[in-house]
């Protein structure tokens, strides 16, 4: 059994997760999200996230996709993009983890876990992201 894992907030969940998320299925037995807690959602510079823990785990559970989502969050000990990098080797650890993904915007970023387990860059969506939603939200808004 193949047991996949990937990391992200899903805030603002739009059809690039989903096809990701389908995508990791395929590579895998069982898919887990390690779900941002809002307190790391918050300290990503963006704010606190539009939907809490509790509401974005839901909707990460109705997607036929994912089969489990944990909880990712704690004291910040990585440098750059890569936050939480002792909470992301514990969980891969602990899951047994047999693969990382992640799209490839991350590429580089996740390759320490290579000691633990075999990880994935996925090309991403064209033309969506969640920082262009917002975007997109907050110009339509300022026009009204």
């Amino acid at each position: 059994m193949i047991r996949a894992l990937t990391f992200g907030m899903f805030d603002l969940l739009h059809y690039g997760h989903l096809r990701l998320l389908e995508r990791i299925a395929r590579l895998s037995d069982r898919l887990i999200v390690g779900l941002a807690d809002d307190e790391l959602a918050a300290a990503n510079g963006k704010g606190p996230p539009f939907y809490d823990f509790d509401l974005r785990r839901e909707m990460l559970m109705h997607t036929r996709h994912v089969d489990e989502v944990v909880r990712h969050g704690g004291p910040i000990d990585g440098h750059g993009r890569v936050r939480l990098v002792g909470e992301k080797i514990r969980l891969v650890r602990d899951l047994r983890i047999d693969l990382v993904v992640m799209g490839d915007d991350w590429r580089g970023e996740y390759d320490f876990l290579n000691e633990y387990c075999r990880v994935v860059y996925l090309t991403r969506t064209p033309g969506i992201s969640t920082s262009e939603i917002r975007r997109r939200l907050s110009e339509s808004c300022d026009r009204t």
